[in-house]
């Protein structure tokens, strides 16, 4: 920046224009903040050590300064106040950009425990809704030129749109990239499944296995990690999406694959030892919150097996 114009802004007479391009001159380096105070340090000596030399330094005509002592007095003063002013956005600048580089540092989480669920709206906005087993690791405001969160477990976002700033969402298998848009991301790190479902917007999904591979999706198609590898489908209605209203639903399920979905939802280690509940297949759809036992016992009518918990309460067995 030259210096004729930040003296005539240190002075209070920058045109409108003049104070935009200084604004912009601060925005682009952090390097800019230290060259403008030395700059005001200067222009401070220089008016307190030769008022007149410094009138001269934003287009004041010397000999005009010197008919007129009482114009340069006055101009001297309120070019004190303007320094003080000056000096104190200064500081200011640098204090909120320090303070927003520390909160950007310090990370945040939220746990869920099992067979329960969250929600939470981040800094930028951005509504995000976690499932049973889930944790959200986010930071206290999101730095310049990203939002990036972590999730392990599943989790729903309507991410609030920002053209400047990305919003990742980074798991153990792979990462969701967005400008602004709604998605659910499942991604457990204690399990092999990895599937992204979109219902507005647009995403990029890019795997973290040997092929860093990336797809993206439009409203209605989910991306799942299958032996390594990203394949794009049609979702089969949003069923199972309804986790965020408490309620996990099912339709012609089988048997196995349903227990899977318990172990995820409730934290325990199921294990059929009934072989005739391998050709069995359910529908409908239960609250989360009754629990496990309910839910076996309900199921349990219709297929006609039995079940019981380990000692320790972390094992069900069906027979």
């Amino acid at each position: 920046m030259d210096k004729e114009t930040l003296y005539r802004f240190f002075a209070g007479e920058a045109s409108s224009e003049e104070k935009n391009k200084i604004k912009e001159w601060l925005e682009a380096s952090p390097d800019h903040d230290e060259e403008l105070l030395r700059e005001r340090e200067l222009f401070d000596a220089l008016m307190l050590a030769e008022p007149a030399n410094v009138a001269s330094l934003y287009a004041e005509e010397p000999r005009v300064a010197k008919r007129n002592g009482l114009l340069r007095r006055v101009t001297i003063e309120v070019m004190k106040v303007a320094a003080v002013v000056v000096l104190i956005a200064g500081c200011m600048l640098l204090w909120h950009r320090s303070e927003m580089k520390t909160l950007a540092s310090a990370s945040n989480s939220i746990d869920v425990p099992a067979g329960q669920r969250a929600s939470i709206t981040l800094a930028d906005g951005t509504k995000v809704w976690l499932n049973s087993r889930s944790e959200l690791t986010y930071p206290a405001a999101f730095a310049e030129g990203q939002r990036r969160v972590r999730l392990d477990g599943e989790a729903y976002f309507e991410v609030a749109h920002d053209a400047s700033r990305p919003f990742t969402v980074e798991t153990t298998k792979g990462e969701v990239r967005v400008l602004g848009t709604k998605f659910n991301v499942e991604a457990y790190s204690d399990m092999t499944g990895f599937r992204t479902s979109l219902v507005e917007g647009s995403v990029k999904v890019t795997g973290l296995g040997g092929k860093a591979e990336s797809v993206v999706l439009s409203p209605g198609q989910e991306a799942q990690l299958v032996g390594g590898r990203l394949r794009v489908s049609t979702m089969d209605g949003d069923d199972n999406l309804r986790w965020r209203e408490g309620l996990m639903c099912f339709k012609n399920a089988t048997f196995t694959g349903l227990m899977k979905r318990m172990e995820k939802c409730y934290g325990v280690r199921i294990v059929v030892e009934n072989r005739r509940m391998d050709r069995y297949v359910c529908s409908g759809k239960f609250r989360i919150a009754d629990g496990i036992d309910r839910v076996l016992h309900v199921l349990q009518r219709d297929a006609g097996y039995t079940f019981v918990r380990s000692q320790d309460g972390d094992t069900i067995y069906i027979r």
